[in-house]
């Protein structure tokens, strides 16, 4: 079931603009790979010289490197209002069903500091301690 026009509308007045339009979520992603090495790019992968680049800006191991991750970092937003947002712009021409299967798969949640939809196993330069937020620490 694809979402109706006037839900559609409804997400798109209410959510960030980079939960509904891709364009600008990858503009901003972009942004947030330049600025603060946002990423790695496959969290699957080792990604060595990425950690070991990390770990070394935040003077770190590259073990404690690796626990400071978007899913835990403050400014990762995974409330149940964004995580509707984000499956309500992933549905727009697609099934709502499909559109959790990626947002449960990838982790995802927005990220405050630079726009965008964001998986919780990557991380950036940006990284704050006290996250995520969620429906049950809010602001």
């Amino acid at each position: 079931m694809s979402l109706t026009p006037a839900v559609s509308a409804l997400l798109k007045a209410s959510c960030p603009t980079a939960t509904q339009d891709v364009r600008t979520n990858l503009k901003n992603r972009k942004k947030a790979i330049d600025d603060a090495s946002y990423g790695p790019l496959n969290p699957s992968e080792p990604n060595n010289a990425y950690w070991d680049k990390i770990a070394e800006e935040w003077s770190v191991s590259v073990e404690e490197a690796k626990k400071q991750r978007c899913g835990n970092c403050a400014a990762f937003i995974q409330t149940s209002v964004m995580k509707e947002c984000i499956t309500g712009g992933l549905a727009q021409g697609d099934t709502r069903e499909t559109a959790w299967d990626v947002t449960d798969a990838g982790e995802l949640g927005y990220c405050e500091a630079f726009d965008f939809k964001c998986a919780s196993a990557r991380t950036c330069r940006a990284w704050i301690s006290g996250g995520p937020i969620t429906d049950k620490n809010k602001k």
